[in-house]
């Protein structure tokens, strides 16, 4: 299978996915290593990856919407344009880096008028997570949600030799920031422990914006109950209509390379994962990897989704 080419070629350690219809599973399989360095434990069913920004949609904005807090406005920002990614805040602060980070986004987070375009920003998922209650936050969704053995935050060491590490130190975001001054950066190999700096730093993994860590069959799990709830076509309908960029409350509508049709939606992962929901005909994509272990090198992710989803759809 392509994956396994991937895997060979160094695109990725390992590959986790899950494909099915709205109410079952119906392929899955698992290739490499959940760990490669400084040793090699092979990938399973069962190997839990850090979701990174899956969590927005699959976590956080259910838990807006179960909570009834579309209407709301959190310090002046809309909910509504908090999870369309339309609130005006840039893109991403080390927030970590700062005494106070709710202060730090509303005096340096505001970067252009809201309303008038679309800026993918971790900052908006952080404001609703402080929204929602960081002290309740992952009460709320095991109560709500339903986690379990196959998606939960804050997984414990027993765990460690079932989850898929990523980068070995915290590189990637003081380059991002450029600086190299930030306290408290991570020097070891993460594993176990949520990759994005502000979850980690923050909220101990649970910052709204990343930190689930699940199997890919917890992922379809989560999607395939929200794709039956109530609240799932308001989420995935266009709420931007004439701006830069299609999105749902929470998703991205539309599938990387144009490989779904225009109807279809989902979220990916700064780690490597992806979830891809196609309505037209009731399919769920889960594809798990951890491309940034050891390191966060620049691959053709978006190609390697393209073609996970068109030979998905060929199933």
């Amino acid at each position: 299978m392509f994956l396994e080419r991937e895997i060979e070629v160094g695109s990725f350690p390992s590959a986790v996915y899950a494909i099915g219809s709205y109410d079952r599973i119906e392929r899955e399989e698992a290739f490499g290593h959940a760990v490669a360095v400084p040793l090699r434990i092979p990938a399973t069913l069962d190997t839990l990856y850090d979701c990174a920004s899956i969590t927005k949609p699959l976590i956080t904005t259910q838990l807006v919407l179960k909570l009834g807090l579309l209407e709301e406005t959190f310090h002046g920002f809309p909910v509504r344009r908090l999870l369309t990614h339309t609130s005006g805040l840039r893109a991403w602060m080390p927030l970590y880096a700062y005494d106070d980070p709710l202060r730090a986004i509303l005096e340096h987070g505001p970067e252009y008028e809201p309303g008038t375009r679309v800026v993918y920003s971790d900052l908006n998922f952080i404001l609703l997570w402080m929204l929602i209650g960081p002290d309740r936050y992952v009460a709320l969704a095991r109560e709500l949600i339903g986690l379990g053995d196959d998606a939960m935050f804050q997984p414990s060491a027993a765990l460690r030799p079932r989850i898929a590490a990523t980068e070995w130190g915290q590189r990637f975001e003081p380059k991002l920031a450029s600086r190299h001054d930030i306290a408290g950066l991570r020097q070891g190999l993460m594993w176990g422990e949520t990759n994005d700096g502000n979850s980690h730093h923050l909220g101990n993994g649970t910052a709204g914006n990343a930190g689930l860590f699940a199997t890919a069959r917890g992922v379809f799990r989560i999607a395939s109950a929200f794709m039956r709830s109530d609240y799932a076509e308001l989420a995935s309908r266009n709420h931007t209509e004439g701006l830069n960029e299609a999105r749902g409350f929470g998703w991205l509508i539309g599938s990387p390379m144009n490989t779904l049709p225009p109807q279809a939606f989902g979220h990916t992962g700064f780690t490597g994962t992806s979830v891809w929901i196609n309505p037209v005909r009731e399919r769920i994509m889960v594809l798990m990897t951890n491309r940034v272990h050891p390191c966060a090198a620049p691959i053709a992710m978006q190609r390697i989704r393209g073609e996970f989803h068109r030979w998905a759809e060929g199933l």
